[in-house]
């Protein structure tokens, strides 16, 4: 686990801030060269993932916030101080911000809403991809404690290990987040490989849905939970707890959307074509 990854000088820089910082650039780059091939200019590109990017971090932290209540009563301030750490995120809560401000934006501006959806949406995959390594090297969003061989311990002054958490110090995790992150790069070659076959405008965006809803929903099960949870499908065999999450809720919202969009946007093609015919 490496917080600080390197200073430059006496400035330390953060491995989750660096992390999320070079998925935002390489996210950004994809998305104009994606978006050029739909017919729209750079500019318009950047200026709308400028806007992605201050939504996917406010998002984040909103999400966080609501979830995690108790820990800011007293000091609401700190809400809005992400400067003091960034474990304090929630990147469903940020996709899903984000989604929303690009599609009001590419509204407003009277775009081509679903190629450019098409063409933006990868970005996200590999976001996750990126950042969710981050995550492993900050030593957040860790998994359950777990007997298999594949569990990781981290070092002793590890927020996993933190007497809020009721962790043992030194207890094997679940990696949750190389987890996420193999799965946002999977979630990338689908997306790409898909891309280069014959689809509907917006096909791209509802299978990014679909795969995060899905993927997001198993990989929570490994995930270590620190409030509440819903009493709706029983228990959770990997993580040793009743009910589903929040995020598993909204993971089965992100799928089920995934599967109504993609039905009308393919019925209203089909539609289309045959009304012109």
């Amino acid at each position: 686990m490496h917080p600080v990854i390197f200073r430059i000088g006496t400035l330390p820089i953060n491995s989750y801030g660096l992390m999320l910082a070079i998925s935002f650039m390489l996210g950004l780059w994809l998305a104009a060269k994606r978006g050029e091939r739909a017919g729209v200019e750079r500019s318009s590109v950047y200026d709308l993932g400028i806007r992605i990017m201050i939504a996917a971090i406010v998002g984040s932290r909103l999400f966080y916030v609501v979830t995690h209540l108790s820990e800011f009563q007293g000091r609401w301030l700190d809400v809005i101080a992400i400067w003091k750490g960034l474990y304090g995120l929630s990147m469903l809560g940020g996709v899903i911000l984000a989604v929303a401000v690009g599609f009001y934006t590419l509204w407003r501006r009277k775009m081509p809403v679903w190629k450019l959806a098409d063409a933006v949406i990868p970005s996200f995959a590999l976001g996750i991809f990126i950042t969710r390594i981050g995550c492993f090297l900050n030593g957040c969003c860790f998994g359950a404690e777990t007997s298999c061989s594949i569990g990781v311990s981290f070092p002793d002054n590890a927020m996993a290990y933190a007497e809020t958490t009721g962790l043992a110090q030194g207890a094997c995790l679940y990696p949750t987040q190389l987890y996420s992150s193999l799965a946002g790069l999977f979630m990338l070659a689908v997306l790409l490989w898909a891309d280069r076959r014959r689809h509907f405008s917006g096909f791209i965006f509802c299978l990014f849905l679909g795969l995060y809803g899905t993927v997001r929903f198993g990989i929570e099960e490994f995930r270590f939970f620190d409030h509440e949870p819903n009493m709706l499908f029983g228990y959770s065999v990997f993580a040793g707890r009743p009910g589903v999450t929040d995020n598993q809720l909204i993971s089965l919202l992100m799928l089920l959307s995934a599967l109504i969009l993609g039905v009308w946007l393919y019925s209203r093609r089909t539609g289309i074509s045959s009304g012109s015919s």
